[in-house]
């Protein structure tokens, strides 16, 4: 027998901790399989399709109000096409319907507590308070009566302007030049999460390249990042991410 969890790094940690000090029946350590928190990263290069990118993008980050363990938190864009895909990105973010999961035509709803809500908004407030670009939807009048969060995009300046996995319908974006690509990559693995992690380009070379430098539990290559289906492909994480 062991243990499995999903749930953040913290409570993981706790338990790992508690069962460290405890044995089977059999005498044996309890094995522990663990799925936890990250900062789930995607990088795009200016070789990738501009539309496949926003479609995998708005989906990844803003599919289930962002509350998955793999959902898209920090896109990497090349400053090449930046503007050009943030341009696009920010049209699509217009697009999306807030409002009852229950009703066919809505894409994201509201996310799981008003706690949860409380802390997603502070993080907003306080990204615009540092001076960085944010851009939101307007919720419409029905939403006065849930625990709704408008999805949002922040531009911001390094990845270590983020010091913890904000869990909702919030994407960060980050700019890089080519020559720094692996630098980009070094301080992606330098979070210490290592769940999802997604790369979009048409160059082999660089998916050669990407791949084997980033260290996470999933790659995904010109697709989406949530797409694995449980019980069918693997899944899990490395570092802060999970173990098992």
């Amino acid at each position: 027998a062991g243990v499995m969890f999903t749930g953040s790094t913290d409570v993981g940690r706790l338990l790992q901790k508690q069962l460290s000090t405890r044995l089977s029946a059999a005498g044996r350590p309890i094995p522990l399989i663990a799925e936890t928190g990250g900062q789930n990263a995607m990088i795009v290069d200016s070789s990738a399709l501009a539309e496949q990118v926003v479609a995998d993008v708005i989906a990844s980050a803003f599919d289930s109000a962002g509350q998955r363990c793999s959902a898209l938190r920090i896109l990497c864009l090349q400053e090449d096409v930046a503007d050009r895909t943030l341009t696009m990105l920010k049209g699509a973010l217009r697009e999306l319907r807030i409002g009852r999961t229950d009703a066919l035509a809505v894409d994201t709803g509201p996310v799981i507590t008003a706690d949860a809500q409380a802390t997603i908004t502070t993080h907003i407030d306080a990204m615009r308070a540092r001076g960085r670009k944010v851009e939101q939807i307007a919720l419409p009048p029905e939403t006065a009566h849930g625990t709704f969060v408008a999805p949002t995009i922040i531009e911001i300046d390094s990845i270590a302007d983020l010091n913890r996995e904000i869990f909702g319908p919030v994407l960060h974006v980050l700019r890089f030049r080519r020559e720094r690509l692996d630098a980009l990559v070094d301080a992606i693995n330098a979070t210490g999460y290592g769940l999802t992690f997604g790369l979009h380009t048409r160059l082999d070379e660089t998916i050669a390249r990407v791949t084997a430098r980033v260290r996470v539990g999933n790659i995904y290559v010109n697709r989406n990042v949530i797409g694995a289906i449980v019980g069918v492909q693997p899944f899990g994480g490395c570092g802060l991410s999970g173990t098992g």
